[in-house]
């Protein structure tokens, strides 16, 4: 793993290619994966290389994903390009799907307030006088 400062203070880390972690990943600063994680990656922001695997749940701020991933996925800014193949569910505030971009999951989109859509919002016990049609009328 090596790891650099930007000339802004931020810093970011990078697991290379040919690297393989076994275990759940909690970085405070940004990630780059080229390499193979197997376990769960919570972070600020991920980026993973068109080589990279990861088997494992992602939580990040921004997230901007090239290569395979199956397990489920949570950002906020989400970007999945035209190499990457996702296998799980993915939860986001804004994504953008590159075409050629595979996901085999449910998305949803997090918002502060969902719609319940098994409430009904048609009252039911109220009910609408009769349509009636005369001579005159003619359907569409």
């Amino acid at each position: 793993m090596a790891r650099s400062s930007a000339s802004n203070g931020s810093s970011f880390s990078i697991i290379g290619d040919g690297i393989v972690i076994t275990g759940n990943i909690e970085a405070k600063v940004d990630l780059h994966i080229d390499g193979e994680v197997i376990g769960d990656i919570r972070c600020l922001s991920l980026v993973q290389g068109p080589s990279s695997k990861i088997q494992g749940a992602i939580v990040a701020q921004n997230a901007s994903l090239s290569g395979a991933v199956e397990g489920s996925i949570e950002a906020g800014d989400l970007v999945i390009s035209s190499s990457a193949r996702i296998g799980g569910d993915v939860s986001y505030e804004n994504v953008t799907i590159e075409q050629g971009g595979h996901v085999d999951g449910k998305f949803k989109h997090k918002s502060a307030k969902s719609p319940n859509l098994a409430k009904t919002t048609v009252d039911m016990a109220k009910k609408s006088p009769p349509l009636e049609l005369t001579p005159d009328d003619k359907a569409a």
